[in-house]
C-alpha cells in the first residue's frame, strides 16, 4: 500500500489532534516520521512524542523528548533544550502521565526564603566566567542564542535595535552590578540586539543551563531567580500593556505577585473556541498560534478550515476578558512549542477589580473588538526602558 501523501497525513493529525483522538494521532505522526522530507522535522518530533505521552506511552514519549533535547543541545539552543528537560523530568518523577498545563506554582515561592538580591548577584558571580572587552568589541549580536546572562560590573555598553535610529546605552552604578542579555534569558528568543563595548568592560558570564542545574537543587536560589525574573521581566512588561498601565506601580506589583507559573507541552489547546476559561496570561517563552474566524482583518495566515492563525510570542497577553464572568472566548489557543505562561485568575482579579470600576469598563472594551485584535502586545521599546542594576551591598 503507498504512502499517505504529506499535505493529506498533516490534515487528518490536526483533525485527530483537534478531537483529542491522541491515538489516531501518534499513528499519523509515525507515519508522518517515515517520510524522508520529514525524519528530522523538530516539530514533528515534539508533537508525535506529545501524542504518546497522553496515550501512556511514557517510554517512548522521554525517548523522542530526549532525542529533541540533543539536537536543541547541539544546535546551541539552551533555553529550549532548558524548557524540554522540564517537561521530560515532569514524566518520569510526577504521579501520571499528562502535560504539566494542570500544575501549576507561585511565581514568587512564598514558602522558601529567596536570596536578597546582594547574595544572589554574588553567587551569580561566582557561577560565571569573568570577561573583558575593549571599546568596539561585539557582545552578542542579533538573532544570536540567548545562552548566557551577563553581569556587567565596570564599563558601558551601546545597543543597536533593528529599526531604531539612535541606539540605547547600559552603564553601571556605583555598588550595582547591570544585568545584560536577561530578556532573552527570561524568555528563550534570540537576542533581540547588537550590543557593543564603548569602553573598556568588564562581565561575568554565566551560561543558562548552569543557572537551571542549580535552580534545580537550590529552592532559596531559584526563589531568588523567580524574584528576579518578577521585577526585571514580567511586572515592566505587565506596565506596556494599556490596561494595566494606569494602575500605580504599588498595586501593580501586587497584583502581579498573584500570577501563577504554567507550563505547556507542545500541541496542546489552551483555550478553545466558546469556552469559559478564567483569567489571563502572559506568555513568558516559547510560541503559542492564536486561531480565530476571518474578521476585517486580514494579515493572518489562514489554516485548513479556513480559519486566520497568528502567532503569539513572549509578552503578548490573551483572554483578558477572561477575567469577567461569562465572557466566551471567539478563539483558539494552542501550543507549537513547550511553553511557559503566567496565569492571573478571575477570582485573584475580582477584589482588585472591585476597587477600581475603570478597569472593568476597559476590558470591556478590548474584549469587544474583533477576535483579531484580542491579542495584547506590549511596547515594542520596553526591552532597554526597565531599571537593570541590582545592589550588591
Amino acid at each position: 500500500m503507498s504512502q499517505m501523501p504529506l499535505p493529506k497525513l498533516l490534515r487528518e493529525v490536526r483533525k485527530a489532534i483537534s478531537r483529542e483522538d491522541y491515538q489516531q494521532a501518534e499513528t499519523c505522526y509515525v507515519k508522518i516520521l517515515e517520510l524522508p522530507e520529514m525524519s528530522d522535522d523538530l516539530d514533528a518530533k515534539l508533537r508525535y512524542a506529545y501524542c504518546a505521552e497522553k496515550n501512556g506511552n511514557f517510554a517512548q514519549a522521554i525517548d523522542t523528548y530526549s532525542e529533541v533535547l540533543d539536537l536543541y543541545r547541539q544546535n546551541g539552543e539552551e533555553g529550549a533544550a532548558i524548557s524540554l528537560q522540564d517537561i521530560i523530568e515532569a514524566i518520569k518523577t510526577g504521579p501520571h502521565a499528562g502535560s504539566k498545563a494542570s500544575n501549576s506554582e507561585p511565581l514568587l515561592e512564598e514558602e522558601v526564603q529567596p536570596l536578597d538580591d546582594a547574595t544572589l548577584m554574588q553567587q551569580l558571580c561566582d557561577m560565571g566566567e569573568l570577561i573583558t572587552l575593549a571599546p568596539g568589541d561585539v557582545l552578542c549580536r542579533e538573532g544570536d542564542m540567548p545562552d548566557t546572562l551577563w553581569l556587567l560590573r565596570s564599563g558601558s555598553l551601546t545597543v543597536y535595535m533593528p529599526d531604531y535610529d539612535e541606539p540605547d546605552d547600559i552603564h553601571v552604578k556605583e555598588g550595582h552590578l547591570a544585568l545584560v542579555g536577561e530578556v532573552g534569558f527570561f524568555t528563550n528568543q534570540r537576542r533581540s540586539a547588537t550590543v557593543v563595548a564603548t569602553t573598556m568592560a568588564e562581565f561575568f558570564a554565566i551560561n543558562s543551563l548552569v543557572i537551571y542545574n542549580r535552580k534545580q537543587t537550590d529552592p532559596a536560589f531559584k526563589a531568588a531567580m523567580l524574584r528576579l525574573l518578577f521585577e526585571r521581566w514580567a511586572e515592566p512588561v505587565l506596565t506596556r500593556h494599556s490596561v494595566f498601565e494606569r494602575v500605580n506601580d504599588i498595586d501593580r506589583q501586587r497584583l502581579m505577585n498573584t500570577f501563577k507559573r504554567v507550563t505547556l507541552g507542545p500541541g496542546e489547546t489552551l483555550i478553545e473556541a466558546g469556552e469559559m476559561h478564567n483569567g489571563t496570561y502572559m506568555l513568558q517563552s516559547g510560541c503559542m498560534f492564536f486561531m480565530h474566524a476571518k474578521d476585517q482583518r486580514d494579515d493572518s495566515t489562514e489554516t485548513d478550515d479556513g480559519s486566520l492563525m497568528t502567532s503569539l510570542f513572549p509578552g503578548d497577553m490573551i483572554h483578558l476578558g477572561g477575567l469577567l464572568k461569562n465572557f466566551s472566548s471567539h478563539y483558539r489557543v494552542v501550543t507549537a512549542t513547550p511553553v511557559k505562561l503566567l496565569h492571573l485568575s478571575q477570582e485573584t482579579f475580582e477584589p482588585f477589580a472591585l476597587r477600581r470600576p475603570w478597569i472593568i469598563q476597559a476590558i470591556l472594551r478590548f474584549s469587544r473588538r474583533p477576535a483579531s485584535l484580542q491579542v495584547m502586545k506590549p511596547e515594542d521599546d520596553y526591552l532597554w526602558k526597565t531599571d537593570r542594576h541590582v545592589k550588591t551591598y
